[in-house]
């Protein structure tokens, strides 16, 4: 997959055949994958087109936003089968382009034969442009919400799931697990006194925060997937902080991680977070957490 980064001051001049879709695909959940896969039955190959970061961050309206960073996009698009990525850097003055300029600007020189968006979107300064309005200038295929136990799937709703700990639900639109990457840095190593070393995490992204709490997961990280327990929190039995942290004790490994990228999937989410009358309490309940995970997954 070639991957085409630019700005609205200099947009690329595309002369192959392609499609393109359109959109933020935050997640790339089951509905941006219905989007995708329509767009791969055309027989042309596939470009997506997005911005490099959400326009919510830019706006200062929220600071952990994404489900997916792009580096997490191009890794599953590629896998999809696109063969363009297009990232365009969203900032102040793309903002104010409106959604005139933003035909005339960016979707005329990309110059797809059909342009397929979800029946949601929504283009231009203000959200002013829509399909209908795009089908002026292209020919539109418009893809029906994709929906899951009469619920839209969105983004937004996704979010919501992490952010109240349900990330089996936000698993089920998102038809994967949910999925953060981080750098493991120097902790405190809290962890390791009391027999459980953990990896502190360092998101590469403002990626959606889980609730406080412990789930079950897998952690990825050179070449192996090992079972984990993640604890996102304050660590209130020792050293309470005053910001939630994630930490990986990743199961049956011993070794060094420190400056090593990692992947965390969280797969259930096992209990609340419990500040412990003694260490020893906190240790018991570790180990009950640890012989849970063994258990449940496979």
């Amino acid at each position: 997959m070639k991957i085409v980064e630019f700005s609205i001051d200099n947009v690329p001049i595309n002369d192959k055949e392609l499609v393109l879709c359109l959109g933020f695909y935050d997640g790339l959940h089951l509905g941006h994958q219905k989007i995708i896969k329509q767009a791969l039955g055309s027989g042309l190959p596939v470009g997506l087109m997005t911005f490099d970061i959400a326009p919510a961050i830019l706006l200062g309206k929220k600071e952990n936003f994404s489900l997916t960073s792009t580096f997490d996009k191009a890794d599953l698009l590629e896998d999809m089968g696109v063969k363009y990525f297009y990232l365009m850097h969203f900032d102040q003055n793309t903002l104010k382009v409106t959604k005139d300029e933003f035909i005339e600007r960016v979707l005329k020189p990309l110059n797809p034969k059909k342009i397929f968006v979800g029946e949601d979107y929504k283009f231009g300064a203000f959200a002013d442009g829509d399909p209908t309005y795009l089908s002026r200038f292209f020919p539109v295929e418009v893809v029906a919400i994709e929906k899951l136990d009469d619920m839209k799937i969105s983004s937004k709703q996704i979010r919501l799931y992490v952010e109240g700990g349900e990330v089996e639900k936000a698993a089920s639109f998102l038809g994967r697990p949910y999925r953060i990457c981080g750098l493991v840095v120097e902790g405190d190593r809290n962890g390791r006194k009391i027999g459980f070393p953990t990896a502190n995490f360092k998101l590469d992204y403002p990626y959606v925060f889980p609730a406080d709490g412990v789930y079950m997961g897998y952690a990825h990280f050179l070449n192996r997937k090992r079972k984990a327990i993640i604890s996102v929190g304050t660590h209130p039995t020792i050293n309470q902080l005053l910001k939630p942290i994630i930490e990986v004790y990743i199961l049956d490994f011993e070794g060094n991680l420190y400056g090593k990228e990692i992947y965390v999937d969280f797969i259930s989410r096992i209990r609340d977070t419990i500040t412990f009358a003694s260490i020893e309490e906190l240790q018991a309940q570790i180990i009950k957490d640890e012989q849970l995970t063994k258990n449940t997954l496979k």
